[in-house]
């Protein structure tokens, strides 16, 4: 008896902040999911959409949380530092290394249209192989996915 023909997973995965927290999930995630064989996106949204834009992903912070995060120079401070747990404890690399290693594997990246009309971004001002799409586009891509998290 012939075997059924394996069925593609989709994942889709959301991306609405422009700090370290916000990015290193989905980008892992994203990396991991098209390795496993399915076809993956991330849609950027809100302050996520700074992520994609041009030189934007260099300016991703980690803000700690409570009282300690309003100090002066600590968003700096704690961004170095989980940087570097992250590159020598966990083996990850930096979110535009990790952008770009995700973008050249075959994630595909969306931008949220309404985001970007909003914050008066264009098409150009976004990195290259980025798609735009409005909230119907990325329901149709959610409605269809196997795996969809807002991170």
């Amino acid at each position: 008896m012939a075997e059924a023909a394996k069925e593609t997973k989709k994942v889709l995965l959301i991306c609405s902040r422009n700090t370290l927290d916000g990015v290193y999930p989905p980008l892992i995630l994203g990396l991991q999911g098209v390795r496993a064989g399915a076809e993956t996106a991330v849609f950027f949204t809100f302050n996520g959409l700074d992520v994609i834009r041009r030189g934007g992903i260099k300016k991703v912070k980690y803000y700690m949380p409570g009282l300690l995060g309003a100090v002066p120079g600590m968003a700096a401070l704690a961004t170095r530092m989980m940087l570097s747990m992250a590159e020598k404890k966990a083996n990850v690399p930096p979110p535009a290394e990790l952008l770009e290693m995700a973008r050249l594997e075959g994630v595909r990246f969306y931008g949220c249209l309404m985001t970007m009309q909003m914050m008066g971004v264009t098409k150009d001002d976004l990195i290259e192989g980025v798609e735009v799409i409005d909230a119907a586009g990325y329901m149709r891509m959610a409605l269809d996915a196997d795996v969809e998290l807002f991170i």
